[in-house]
């Protein structure tokens, strides 16, 4: 990203206005390829819409000189100029609605390709690119520019022809009469291409420089607009604080466009007056050629219109390289975004073939890591030391320790959604780094502790695990079943077309632990050969926790599977416990042997049992009373 940074902090000068239109070949290939009938249309209807001006002045001034004549020959005479005028009159206004619908149409499908473009590049990014503040701040200024920019772009590059058009064919009219008229006409606008381009350049940075706050407006509104967030919010109070925030921000954007609008309006006040002044002595030339009889009437009226025609698309064609100009600078970031290097291990295998991802892909028999070692992007700090075990087809594998011990990191590279570890992850003894990525995703099923809560139908909510048989209800429920959850899902009043969540009509809002359930559910859908569930009865009572892993072990008795949890009492059941501590194992093998060594996983086991007994006690005391 530094390059991209580089890149905005452009100097104003003719090389860097030239460079800045090195995306040009890009944008007209996406432009062709979004619709390529309705861009040839828009081109061939903005060329005829250029000569038109000219057309209708000549047409006008030779409707007005054959009046004169018409006294002598007949009123035919004015009759045929008059019905070529109102018919090319016509034909130029059918031209503007067929371009004013074409544009409509095109502009939205430019619009929708460009959008999709920037989400198929996103979910090609890994993890560690998404969080990275930088990555993000690119993506916000690509979504910010991708509705309208490329479009503007186009209607530049065709205002920019129209213009060019019009002005060269009415300066040929002015050429005929003074030579010089022209010229002046044509180099006063020049003259503010400098300021306006700079005053462009200082617009760009400052939306350059606003991205990061843009992002933080855009989580308070979040913040202040989600049901995940309100009931804190509510009970905290904490509506006020954050609508000041937000205010806040909005009031600094507001400074600084006020700053750039003035600057602007004072240029442009400026130009404006040098341009009228030159209009104004130019119709005063006119007029005093028509008072000495050199010119006749008709000449009058289409010079004067010539002039003000010349004047206008000079004025046009100096703002439209100067507004493309810009939007060619923030073009860069549409493109810059598009042109990220994914730190994703699958992006490294796109193009390989069904075929070749099929054999990459064996069966897994067994889970090794060896001496892997891990820090975060941007931390000093290891997440994981020299982590090193191994996992069997048909056993289970429980992972507990405190807080920040590194647990769901070892889930993290396992299903590599991070790459830039050391040591070795071995899957049937080959590297990990040397399997196709998307080919072993599709053998995992995964339950993260910060699982998504689709605002969706719990078909998707679980069907998610499986795309290929989302539309088969006896795998849905198969898998609903092996959750816990069928029964609830049989009472919801349309089943599993039953729409959750409360974001949109009809949505049927669940408790924390009916949403996990629906989460494992779903891993459960995959069928996988590899079932990793990190902290998955974080909000389940313990007897709903019991079962749930009961049924994971039913589920991986001939496959693999790995068990996150906090809580001892449903893991005692696992083949195999590691115990960690600060990113280590500190100890390792089943539940009877951790317990016979007395150490830091004996003491947790009992300091969490004997608060369940104390919790029992007091209830069964409660009861007595």
């Amino acid at each position: 990203m530094s390059s991209a940074a580089e890149e905005a902090s452009l100097t104003v000068n003719l090389t860097n206005i030239v460079q800045s239109f090195r995306y040009w070949p890009r944008v007209f290939q996406l432009l062709w390829q979004t619709h390529k009938p309705y861009f040839l249309l828009i081109l061939v209807i903005n060329i005829l819409r250029g000569a038109s001006p000219v057309i209708s002045l000549l047409l006008l001034q030779t409707l007005i000189n054959s009046i004169g004549t018409s006294w002598d020959t007949g009123f035919q005479t004015v009759l045929w100029p008059f019905i070529w005028l109102t018919t090319f009159t016509a034909f130029n206004e059918a031209l503007s609605l067929a371009q004013n619908f074409i544009s409509k149409l095109f502009e939205t499908l430019l619009s929708n390709r460009i959008n999709m473009l920037i989400m198929e590049k996103s979910i090609s990014l890994s993890l560690s690119d998404f969080e990275n503040s930088q990555v993000q701040d690119a993506l916000k200024r690509a979504q910010n520019e991708a509705g309208h920019r490329p479009y503007q772009i186009l209607q530049q590059i065709l205002s920019i022809v129209t213009a060019s058009i019009t002005l060269f064919s009415t300066a040929a009219m002015l050429i005929s009469w003074k030579w010089w008229a022209a010229f002046l006409l044509i180099l006063i606008p020049l003259t503010s291409f400098y300021s306006f381009l700079r005053i462009g350049q200082q617009e760009f940075m400052l939306q350059w420089n606003r991205a990061p706050k843009m992002r933080h407006t855009w989580y308070l509104s979040v913040l202040l607009t989600r049901d995940l967030s309100f009931k804190e919010i509510k009970l905290f109070q904490l509506g006020g604080y954050l609508l000041g925030k937000y205010h806040e921000l909005l009031r600094q954007f507001l400074a600084e466009d006020k700053r750039m609008i003035k600057k602007r309006l004072g240029m442009g006040a400026i130009f404006q007056a040098i341009q009228q002044g030159v209009n104004a002595f130019m119709f005063l030339m006119v007029l005093w050629s028509a008072f000495k009889r050199e010119i006749l009437i008709g000449h009058v009226v289409s010079y004067t219109q010539a002039i003000t025609l010349t004047l206008v698309s000079s004025q046009n064609l100096t703002q439209g390289i100067l507004s493309l100009c810009q939007h060619n600078l923030f073009l860069q970031q549409l493109f810059a975004f598009l042109d990220l290097q994914s730190s994703d291990p699958a992006a490294r295998r796109i193009g390989a073939s069904e075929a070749s991802r099929a054999t990459n892909a064996p069966v897994i028999q067994s889970v090794e890591f060896r001496n892997v070692s891990f820090r975060y992007p941007g931390s000093s700090y290891p997440a994981l030391r020299n982590v090193s075990f191994t996992l069997q087809r048909g056993e289970t594998l429980a992972i507990v320790g405190r807080n920040g011990s590194g647990k769901t990191t070892l889930m993290k590279l396992l299903t590599q959604l991070y790459d830039s570890f050391e040591g070795e992850i071995l899957i049937n003894g080959v590297s990990i780094r040397d399997m196709d990525c998307e080919a072993f995703r599709r053998k995992v099923g995964v339950v993260f502790q910060d699982f998504v809560q689709y605002e969706m139908q719990v078909r998707q909510n679980i069907g998610f695990g499986n795309v290929a048989k989302m539309e088969d209800d006896a795998e849905l429920w198969k898998a609903a079943d092996r959750a816990g959850i069928a029964e609830l899902v049989r009472s919801m009043p349309a089943g599993l077309a039953t729409q959750l969540g409360r974001l949109f009509d009809e949505g049927q809002q669940l408790s924390g632990g009916q949403w996990q359930r629906i989460a494992i559910a779903r891993a459960f859908m995959r069928e996988a050969e590899l079932y990793v569930l990190d902290e998955p009865s974080s909000m389940l009572d313990p007897e709903t926790e019991l079962q749930v892993f009961q049924a994971f072990r039913e589920l991986v008795r001939d496959r693999l599977g790995i068990f996150i949890s906090h809580r001892y009492s449903a893991i005692r059941y696992a083949d195999h416990i590691l115990m960690m501590d600060q990113g280590s194992v500190v100890e390792q093998g089943n539940h009877q042997q951790l317990m016979q060594q007395n150490g830091m996983y004996a003491e947790l086991y009992m300091m969490q049992a004997n608060a369940y007994l104390d919790a029992d006690h007091e209830r069964k005391a409660r009861s007595a009373v």
